[in-house]
């Protein structure tokens, strides 16, 4: 699917500091939001818009991801800058926006995470949790520009310790890193304001290590072992943040069956041929680690056997 036509070219270029005639890359990490890297001889961005065909608009809802870090941007978190947001349906169906291009790395496989030594490896699992805890800790409540908080939900939210900005997909492989730093976060789409527990969940339960058994996530950088352990990871939460994490096994939990939800309809999407042709075996692919995610989630000793 052609998606930059000339009408495309024309108005990002009279919105975006860039030639018309631009090149660009799709990024292939990712599986909901379809990713691309713009670019001519002088500068660079990165454009998201959601997938092609049929979709559910709250799950892949463009302007509400970048009035999200728009404000986060202007209160010194690590995300790109957004720059134009389109959103009026004159020359596309789809909202898309165009945001800086944060120079680094996408670790997003074991086999990535092999270049990196120990100490690399520990400054990262730092630099993760520190990032998360500057999110987290960041006054939602009383930020002014967050106008959209009011219209997130709050009902049926379990009794939690703090309401905060959840990110909702934080792992190692939605972060950019460089010089052994997270230089911004990624991939805002699941964002919502909640419990900042169910991102920890999210973490240790991605946090895969090589003794675990039938780990969902088989494609987990920590895989490649060196880096600080899933205790070790809640341990130094536990300090920045001053939040309890004695129930942390119900949002790991959570976590599991959230993924099991999100990688059933990614796989539905790709079934559908949402994104383009896709060779049958990997949309089985997506079958069976909804399976896995799922057998996961129903675990009684969860944690008990994961750390």
């Amino acid at each position: 699917m052609e998606f930059f036509n000339e009408p495309i070219r024309d108005l990002i270029a009279k919105n975006v500091d860039i030639d018309k005639n631009f090149k660009y890359e799709q990024f292939k990490v990712g599986r909901s939001n379809i990713t691309f890297k713009v670019f001519d001889k002088e500068n660079t961005y990165v454009l998201r818009r959601p997938p092609y065909g049929d979709k559910l608009e709250s799950a892949h809802n463009m302007s509400r991801e970048y009035k999200i870090i728009d404000v986060l941007s202007k209160n010194n978190i690590k995300v790109p800058k957004p720059i134009f947001l389109y959103k009026d349906k004159k020359v596309c169906d789809d909202d898309f926006y165009v945001m800086e291009y944060i120079k680094g790395e996408t670790i997003a496989t074991n086999i990535e995470a092999e270049k990196y030594s120990k100490d690399d490896k520990e400054k990262i699992s730092e630099s993760f949790i520190e990032t998360i805890s500057t999110i987290h800790n960041f006054d939602v409540i009383n930020s002014k520009e967050l106008d959209l908080a009011t219209k997130l939900l709050f009902e049926n939210i379990p009794k939690q310790q703090r309401v905060c900005i959840v990110h909702g997909d934080y792992r190692l492989d939605n972060v950019r890193v460089n010089n052994g730093s997270v230089a911004a976060v990624l991939d805002w789409e699941l964002c919502t304001i909640g419990d900042p527990l169910a991102d920890l969940g999210t973490i240790i339960a991605s946090w895969s290590n090589p003794e675990e058994e039938e780990t969902p996530f088989i494609y987990s950088p920590s895989l490649a072992g060196g880096f600080s352990s899933r205790n070790e990871l809640i341990k130094l939460y536990e300090n920045k943040t001053d939040l309890s994490i004695n129930d942390i096994e119900f949002y790991t939990r959570l976590s599991y069956w959230k993924h099991a939800m999100i990688m059933e309809g990614v796989y539905v999407r790709y079934s559908h041929g949402s994104y383009g042709k896709v060779d049958e075996k990997e949309i089985e692919l997506f079958k069976q680690s909804t399976l896995m995610f799922a057998k996961k989630a129903a675990n009684k000793n969860l944690i008990k056997e994961i750390t």
